[in-house]
């Protein structure tokens, strides 16, 4: 085809001039690299698919049982220890790979750390799943010996122990409630003597401690004197009057023997004991229904233990035990249970435990400490050490060594105890191996495997991280291209 004359009106009119060359050619181009892209991105795609069935396939078949971060795919020796790797069981044959500095990085097939670039180490991914026999918030662990032994945990074989049984607790003297007696007047009047006015001071039965003048008292004195020169019933009544207001009859017969009433009237001890509180005051005006003294017998006294509500069942009235004064050594006695009080301290979950004490010769005072100890009956049962047990406030549990450095957490129920082993009646059978010693250790990691190690490596809060650091999107480098 011949092309149009230049100077051809037709040929310079708009839109009728041709196509530049190799439009075509740039349009087949185009389509290629987009097809390229594709089959990039399928080829991508089928190899991280395939991956992992490749990772498991040839997941390690041996390891060392005292170092099980040390794995092999053949038959060898540990070169730490240069043990003979022992075969890894069937059930434990599927692994993940976790670094030992960062845990909560792992991954379904062998690497480095994107943190610290360190090797991965393979461990059976039983061995991090989190049971729900365990205790809440607790997972298995692995922990060679020697990571063991750097934070001073060992393993303690559980063995059959007698327990003689002794339930210790602390204690304190007190007055006996039954000693307990309060001074009262029974006139108004004012304070004009103090006989008495200290605390602690011992008084005896009948002894003048205050005196003072009531005008009532004073009137019905003078009502007596006057009635006693008619003689008759009155005089009997005017001294009746003057008995109930707190005159004893030895005063009455002085009054009427003297001719004349007394100013003041002394306030006397009911019962002999110590002052413990006075309110007394020289000129104060006191009425009857205020405590001028308070007085404790302290000729017996008892001593109070205050024992766990969960040990306190064991103990009952008539339950002997024995008393050590830790200030007065001398006085140690033993002693008998007459009463365990029916109720629970809300602050202290405690429960209150009574003995009496004889104290005919004084030597012991209110508020002295001691320590009182009761013997229960021995038993004998599966014994771990005190220090293999971990208490959360919930649950107490230990930590079971299942062999190849697999620590389990399992619940237990604890008896007796005495200083340095626990009876475990649930949980722990004689002859199994459980750790002992920096157990709070070995409680943090696995609390933190339990939080960090998801169900499976795919769901690992670092799975999108390591998936992005070890597969590239395959994408990445045609964006360019793709648009």
């Amino acid at each position: 085809m011949l092309d149009p004359h230049p100077d051809d009106p037709e040929s310079l009119r708009e839109g009728a001039e041709a196509p530049p060359p190799g439009v075509a050619l740039m349009a087949g181009v185009r389509w290629l690299l987009l097809l390229g892209t594709l089959a990039a991105a399928c080829f991508s795609w089928w190899s991280y698919a395939r991956a992992e069935p490749v990772a498991v396939q040839h997941a390690p078949k041996y390891r060392c049982p005292m170092h099980p971060q040390i794995t092999a795919h053949e038959p060898g020796e540990c070169p730490i220890c240069h043990m003979a790797l022992e075969p890894i069981p069937a059930d434990e044959a599927e692994t993940v790979y976790r670094c030992p500095m960062h845990p909560q990085i792992q991954q379904a097939e062998p690497g480095s750390c994107p943190i610290c670039h360190m090797d991965l180490e393979a461990v059976a991914a039983e061995a991090v799943a989190v049971s729900p026999d365990m205790p809440a918030g607790t997972a298995a662990i692995t922990l060679g010996l020697d990571r063991l032994q750097a934070i001073g945990a060992r393993i303690v074989v559980a063995a059959e122990r007698e327990f003689a049984a002794e339930l210790r607790s602390a204690a304190l003297t007190e007055f006996s409630e039954d000693g307990a007696a309060r001074v009262h007047v029974r006139a108004a009047g004012f304070i004009e003597k103090i006989a008495v006015a200290e605390t602690g001071v011992r008084v005896r039965k009948g002894q003048v401690l205050a005196e003072y003048y009531s005008p009532e008292i004073y009137q019905a004195q003078a009502e007596l004197l006057a009635a006693h020169s008619w003689s008759g019933p009155v005089v009997g009544a005017a001294r009746q009057r003057l008995e109930l207001l707190g005159l004893s009859s030895a005063q009455v017969d002085r009054i009427l023997k003297s001719g004349k009433p007394d100013r003041t009237t002394p306030v006397v001890a009911p019962a002999s004991g110590v002052v413990v509180a006075r309110t007394a005051v020289l000129g104060a005006y006191v009425q009857p229904e205020e405590p001028l003294y308070e007085l404790r017998e302290d000729h017996a006294l008892y001593l109070v233990a205050e024992l766990p509500a969960a040990q306190a069942a064991a103990v009952r009235k008539g339950t002997k035990g024995h008393v050590r004064f830790t200030s007065r050594p001398a006085l140690d006695r033993d002693v008998a249970v007459d009463l365990v009080y029916p109720s629970v301290a809300a602050d202290s979950r405690s429960v209150r435990v009574r003995m009496p004490l004889d104290n005919d010769d004084r030597a012991l005072v209110a508020g002295m400490p001691a320590v009182v100890s009761f013997v229960q009956p021995s038993e004998t049962g599966v014994a771990v050490p005190r220090d293999a047990i971990v208490d959360a406030g919930n649950q107490p549990y230990v930590f079971v060594d299942a062999g190849g450095g697999r620590l389990v957490p399992r619940p237990v129920v604890l008896g007796a105890r005495d200083a340095e082993f626990v009876r475990v009646r649930e949980g722990v059978s004689a002859g199994e191996r459980v750790v002992a010693g920096a157990t709070f250790l070995v409680d943090a990691e696995s609390r933190l495997r339990a939080a960090l190690i998801p169900a499976s490596p795919a769901s690992s809060p670092a799975a999108p991280f390591l998936e992005s650091a070890s597969h590239p999107d395959p994408h990445a480098g045609h964006a360019g291209h793709a648009e």
